[in-house]
């Protein structure tokens, strides 16, 4: 039997043993002093530097928005700004240049320079060098040049006219699924062209005539007309849906009031489709209704370079 006072020995020894062993393991994790302070100063100036770019590109859409109430010597702070290297700033003097806004002169080669030295920086400013690029305003005109552009935009923000752009150059080219790709990609961002073109696609593809519905359906009700004018095809012809001559008309009159575009929107009283007055009547309050419950909106640009994206 082990007497007691060799017990309480032995465990005081082990508690020295373990005090030690904690000791030695806080001093080899512990960095010394000056390691500490660079640790803090690093920390401290990431942080700084986060704020800093966050602050700067806040000051940017201040400025813009003030200059949009009409606070003109918010003009040269921009400008003090884009000298500065804020990627934000450098994109609206370039949107001012190409469109000749708020007094500066037009003049898209001077746009070009600025988008293109904010275009690392900020997604807008590629997609706005990427349709110079793509109609020949200011620099010479490459559609291959355009689209690296505007996929790069992309590749780090979501921008609709973007995808529009991109699904266009393959449409054209007859590369049918990357084309409805990207027409996806707009319209999941409810682009009128996207959902559009989607649609179209299916329905020229014989493929889901409802689904191309859906999409149309959504097109026309940002006041697309090209959509207005597929639905009455899809009515006229009972595709996806029972053929209903009425609505056929409906929609082609609808087709006929979109594409006005701002001008005066009276239906024409025109017989469609073989109608008796009657259901031609039908037709034109199905529009009259169908237009008043959808008033619309601003559209989106397609050729003009973008200060901001709508939110």
């Amino acid at each position: 039997m082990i007497p007691l006072h060799l017990f309480i020995f032995q465990d005081e020894l082990a508690m020295q043993t373990h005090l030690l062993v904690g000791l030695l393991f806080t001093l080899l994790a512990t960095p010394p002093a000056g390691a500490r302070e660079n640790s803090a100063s690093l920390e401290l100036s990431g942080l700084t530097g986060f704020l800093k770019g966050g602050y700067q590109e806040a000051r940017a859409e201040v400025e813009f928005g003030k200059l949009t109430r009409g606070d003109a010597p918010a003009l040269q702070r921009l400008i003090a700004l884009a000298k500065q290297g804020n990627s934000q700033a450098q994109n609206y003097i370039g949107v001012f240049l190409d469109r000749g806004q708020y007094g500066m002169a037009q003049n898209s080669v001077q746009a070009a320079r600025y988008f293109n030295t904010a275009n690392k920086g900020y997604p807008l400013a590629a997609y706005n060098l990427g349709l110079l690029y793509l109609l020949g305003r200011g620099v010479e005109r490459s559609e291959e040049i355009a689209m690296a552009y505007m996929r790069q935009s992309v590749n780090k923000q979501r921008i609709p006219q973007a995808y529009v752009r991109i699904g266009l150059y393959h449409y054209r080219r007859k590369e049918i699924a990357e084309a409805g790709r990207w027409f996806r990609e707009a319209a999941q961002e409810n682009d009128p062209v996207g959902a559009y073109y989607v649609g179209r696609m299916l329905v020229e593809g014989k493929q889901d005539y409802r689904e191309a519905m859906t999409w149309l359906d959504k097109a026309a009700g940002r006041r697309n007309a090209d959509a207005a004018r597929m639905i009455a095809y899809l009515y006229a012809n009972g595709l996806g849906m029972d053929k209903t001559l009425e609505l056929a008309a409906g929609w082609t009159l609808i087709h006929m009031a979109l594409s006005q575009k701002g001008q005066d929107s009276n239906l024409p009283r025109i017989s469609l489709f073989g109608l008796e007055e009657d259901r031609i009547q039908k037709a034109r309050a199905f529009a009259t209704m169908w237009l008043g419950s959808h008033p619309g909106g601003a559209l989106p640009d397609y050729v003009g370079t973008l200060a901001n994206l709508p939110r």
